[in-house]
């Protein structure tokens, strides 16, 4: 895409979405994503909420994180670190595994072009999901904030019109009708607990839509070291008897070892528990109990353990449910924290995509 064809005006406009969903280069594209989302996030500031985030800021976060995998810049590493071999395709010192993998294989240039396939092919799944979920709520969040925006005061007419238009599309489903209507109810509604509730399950149920669409492309990049390139086909003949079984260790290890989020106030390791806020509480004050109809039957369905930050680590990231256990307490914990509204990149990068 060249840099002449880009819109004007903010990153959250209609026009600025289709630029980016059209952008054929990835890294490029994940950048410009991450600031949409972005400026999705401070427009919901504006015009809804001034002090609960919505889904966006915890996508900007995720979004960057993914550019890692995309660019190259976090798979190598681990993932060598896990194969036992250094950056030359040398063996590095003996993991714990090692005497499962013949020494030969190490040292065979196969296994650093097998790691560099491996690598590739994350990326392509990573980018893949990080397009394809985009592509679906950027249209949302522009034409629900663009309605706000010019709307003097809440008209719940046109609202009910942008939400059937939504629902024409099979692909959005109830539970982002349902998302958007709460964020609507926001605008008229005083009671900052309730306020604050409805956000959070709007959060949630965008959440649930992004974690069904992302689960192929997560599915891919977490067990490509298993599946792709010679090597792969190698492990699978070797231990065909009870391949099924290494491949959910794998996916443990990698969850423990590769799915991290890096945000303004720390890197979270998805396979732990969400940490306590800042002051030691684990919600902010209005939710640290929940009211709401429209929010407690997402707690009892998705939360393992509910009002509780314990037990919401994610054992397997491949896992739906493990991933929304951990989703609902990350996004309840954290549905406050200022620092989320932070610029996500420098200035060098804000070029790039600019």
């Amino acid at each position: 895409m060249e840099r002449s064809s880009n819109p004007s005006g903010p990153l959250s406009s209609p026009e600025w979405v289709e630029a980016i969903i059209s952008n054929p280069n990835p890294v490029e594209r994940n950048l410009q994503i991450t600031r949409s989302y972005h400026q999705f996030t401070l427009d919901f500031r504006e015009l809804v909420d001034r002090d609960n985030v919505c889904w966006c800021a915890f996508a900007t976060w995720a979004s960057r994180q993914a550019g890692h995998f995309i660019r190259n810049e976090q798979v190598p590493e681990a993932l060598l670190e896990l194969l036992g071999i250094d950056a030359d395709g040398k063996p590095a010192p003996k993991p714990w595994y090692w005497f499962l993998i013949p020494k030969w294989l190490l040292q065979s240039p196969w296994v650093l072009g097998y790691a560099r396939v491996t690598v590739d092919d994350t990326s392509k799944h990573i980018a893949d999901g990080n397009l394809l979920v985009y592509t679906k709520l950027a249209h949302l969040f522009a034409g629900f904030l663009e309605l706000v925006r010019n709307q003097s005061s809440p008209d719940p007419v046109q609202m009910q019109a942008f939400l059937d238009q939504a629902a024409i599309d099979p692909t959005t489903g109830e539970g982002l009708v349902k998302a958007f209507s709460y964020y609507y109810r926001v605008l008229s509604e005083k009671d900052p607990k309730v306020r604050a509730e409805l956000i959070y399950a709007a959060n949630v149920l965008i959440g649930q839509h992004e974690q069904i669409r992302l689960q192929e492309a997560i599915e891919g990049a977490l067990t490509a070291p298993l599946h792709e390139g010679v090597i792969g086909w190698i492990i699978q003949l070797l231990f065909s008897s009870f391949f099924g079984r290494l491949e959910q260790t794998w996916k443990k290890i990698a969850t423990r070892m590769l799915m991290t989020m890096d945000t303004p106030n720390g890197v979270l390791r998805l396979g732990d528990d969400v940490p306590p806020l800042p002051n030691g509480k684990q919600y902010p004050e209005v939710l640290e109990t929940l009211t709401l109809p429209e929010v407690i039957p997402l707690i009892e369905q998705l939360d393992y353990t509910p009002d509780a930050l314990k037990g919401s680590a994610a054992a397997d990231w491949t896992s739906l449910n493990d991933r929304l256990n951990y989703i609902l307490d990350l996004f309840r914990s954290r549905q406050q924290d200022a620092s989320l509204f932070a610029e996500p990149f420098s200035p060098e990068h804000t070029e790039l995509s600019s």
